[in-house]
């Protein structure tokens, strides 16, 4: 009687591990199975743990779920098979990796609950072969030029710093982490600076950090550049608008009386150019010249300078950078109240 127990007992687990074999299987290499294996003829030995769809022998979309089996999935979402690896976190998807002393540091996360306007967040530098941003004029509406920038530009502080490094793991409480302590030097802008003069380009999120948008100061830049170079073609055509100083044009005027006298006259470009400390401005008189001047004007065409040109012939006067600011200037040679020629120069600092 006892045997035909032991028997009976031996028969029902066989029969339930032939029920289970379907649905989980372990190899004899250890290698784990779940789900029905649409290709039995599978000799892939390197996978350990195997997730099949429910379909049959149809390749069908296989997922794995935590929690609550709603919030957090890793698989194929759909319900055929597609080849394509999903990551679906109901509030947010986050990447992480060990730190230092024991702690978690966030790599990446996307969070819609900590900014109004949802975007990836990366705790360390991205490097990539190229970034590629939506611009066909298809995806835009409201389009208008921009203009007026050059002023607005020279407000721009530009700075050099170096990252504090604040731990990434701080992002899961809400600090966004830097993961960037390595010391070195970098250049940019406080985005609280840039958010007084272009403040479309500077995004807050939830904690009241901001962001900076780079690439939206390039159309800028290029404007400025556009602004610049029309600044610089009225004054080469001797034109009295609103992008003239009213002090060049005036000396333009008397430049046609004089030609004939002041045809030897030249004007050259300062050297070196960018400079910093000081730089060298050459010019060419005739002797006939009674007065002769050379003014420095910056781009909203104040004068700031009226340097004598007292020498005749092959000259030069050197500029120092005590007394100026880093930015773009204009210079004009002016001899007996005619614009010989003017050029511009860049002073860094």
């Amino acid at each position: 009687m006892k045997k035909i127990r032991i028997m009976a007992v031996l028969f029902c687990l066989l029969a339930c591990a032939s029920q289970m074999s379907a649905q989980l299987i372990i190899r004899n290499n250890g290698h784990a199975e779940v789900g029905t294996n649409p290709n039995a003829n599978d000799q892939d030995t390197l996978t350990v743990l195997k997730v099949f769809g429910s379909d049959g022998d149809k390749p069908a979309a296989a997922r794995t779920a935590y929690g609550n089996g709603q919030g957090v999935m890793v698989g194929e979402l759909g319900t055929t098979g597609t080849n394509r690896l999903w990551l679906h976190g109901k509030d947010g998807v986050y990447m992480s990796v060990n730190g230092n002393q024991n702690t978690v540091d966030t790599v990446m996360y996307f969070d819609p609950s900590r900014s109004q306007t949802p975007a990836f967040f990366f705790a360390y530098d991205v490097n990539t072969s190229g970034v590629f941003l939506q611009s066909d004029e298809r995806f835009k509406e409201n389009v208008e030029p921009v203009e007026d920038v050059l002023a607005p530009l020279m407000n721009l502080e530009a700075v050099s710093y170096n990252l504090k490094g604040i731990r990434a793991s701080n992002a899961r409480r809400g600090v966004p982490g830097t993961g960037q302590a390595d010391g070195s030097e970098r250049y940019g802008f406080l985005a609280q600076n840039v958010k007084e003069v272009f403040p479309q380009l500077v995004h807050t999120d939830n904690s009241g950090y901001m962001y900076v948008d780079y690439i939206g100061l390039i159309p800028i830049l290029v404007q400025s550049i556009n602004e610049l170079q029309a600044k610089l073609d009225a004054l080469e055509n001797g034109k009295n608008d609103a992008t003239v100083p009213a002090s060049l044009a005036a000396q333009q005027a008397g430049q046609s009386e004089l030609e004939a006298t002041l045809g030897a006259a030249k004007l050259y470009q300062n050297a070196p150019n960018p400079w910093s400390s000081e730089t060298v401005i050459r010019y060419s008189l005739p002797q006939s010249v009674a007065n002769a001047d050379i003014y420095i004007y910056d781009m909203q065409g104040t004068q700031l300078k009226r340097i004598p040109a007292q020498g005749r012939g092959e000259n030069q006067v050197t500029l120092t950078a005590h007394d100026l600011k880093a930015g773009m200037y204009i210079y004009a040679l002016v001899a007996d109240g005619a614009l010989i020629d003017s050029k511009q120069m860049i002073l860094t600092k």
